[in-house]
């Protein structure tokens, strides 16, 4: 789909945008940097060092699963916005769009330029409003996934932190409201299937983070696996850090403690399933460069004609100031 662009932005919001950025990266840090001063090193080494290469394919799987959840989710939103696309691009640039936000700060900008892409692997009509509809689609589509973050973050929460559980569900019912304004236009057939759907991606996260529990704390009661994870994951989702990390420790952290466990190895557990999601999000890696080859070539083959127009005029150029030297 072609959106129409405005040139970049005005300069007071790219500041804002690096600002932003910069406060990210800067939480990220602190984060890391408070957990590297109270354990050191030893629970990203012993993280890495306790994951067989089963788990990470089984790792690699369950992020597909949940990326294929969000694609299914977005069709299903995009449609009612006059935007329709095969499940492959769909899937594509999910995965793109995971990859990008593993590495970026705030986890969204990956979305950003989901929403603003202009291949032609879309089908829009909504004319003039086509960005509009890009991004009304992605913002419904990641609130509604949002909703059920927090939702299960906050009856994990109940019966062991109320306030906290509270705080969960007062994010739930935000999200699900502003959601509300891009999904009421969606019959109650499809709202249920967004909703399954969100449920299933995020089953499929939690399932990667019971997973790290079980090889790199083997030690902790598989049934309490699930609640620590809806929280971690939760913590992760708040948009103020790098790609979840950091914030996603920080959750860990503070719920392995809630339920009687060592906060260090919830820190522990956490950096095992970045490690893992990381790595889920490499085939990304590969959508984005084969989707950016061709403009990449496009703009060496533009850069190439201009300087071979700039070398034809600059030879014209200089063989009429011999002419005219050789008629004086």
């Amino acid at each position: 789909m072609t959106p129409p662009h405005d040139g970049g932005g005005s300069a007071p919001g790219r500041t804002r945008l690096v600002v932003l950025a910069t406060l990210q990266v800067l939480v990220t840090v602190v984060v890391l940097g408070l957990i590297v001063s109270q354990w050191g090193l030893r629970p990203f080494t012993t993280a890495a060092r306790s994951l067989p290469w089963w788990a990470i394919a089984l790792g690699i799987l369950l992020g597909a699963v949940g990326v294929l959840a969000q694609a299914l989710r977005w069709r299903l939103v995009a449609r009612h916005h006059h935007i329709r696309m095969p499940v492959g691009p769909a899937l594509a640039r999910c995965w793109q769009a995971a990859f990008l936000n593993s590495l970026l700060p705030g986890g969204l900008a990956g979305d950003v330029l989901r929403a603003a892409d202009d291949s032609s692997d879309a089908e829009v009509s909504a004319g003039r409003r086509a960005l509009a509809s890009g991004f009304a689609a992605v913002t419904a589509e990641r609130l509604a996934g949002t909703t059920v973050v927090f939702a299960a973050a906050a009856v994990a929460l109940v019966p062991l932190a109320s306030l906290a559980a509270l705080a969960c569900l007062v994010v739930a019912v935000v999200t699900a409201v502003v959601a509300w304004r891009w999904l009421r236009v969606l019959p109650r057939v499809d709202l249920g299937a967004v909703v399954l759907l969100s449920v299933a991606g995020w089953a499929a996260f939690v399932g990667m983070f019971v997973l790290a529990v079980a090889v790199v704390a083997p030690e902790v009661d598989p049934t309490l696996a699930p609640g620590v994870a809806a929280v971690s994951i939760a913590g992760m989702s708040v948009p103020i850090a790098v790609g979840g990390w950091g914030t996603r420790e920080a959750a860990a952290g503070w719920i392995f403690t809630v339920v009687g466990l060592d906060a260090g190895t919830g820190v522990t557990v956490s950096i095992g399933y970045g490690i893992m999601a990381l790595l889920s999000t490499l085939p990304g890696a590969v959508v984005l460069a084969v989707r950016l080859a061709p403009r990449v070539r496009a703009a060496g083959d533009a850069r190439g004609r201009r300087r071979a127009r700039a070398d034809t005029h600059q030879g014209t150029d200089d063989l009429a100031g011999g002419d005219r030297t050789h008629r004086r």
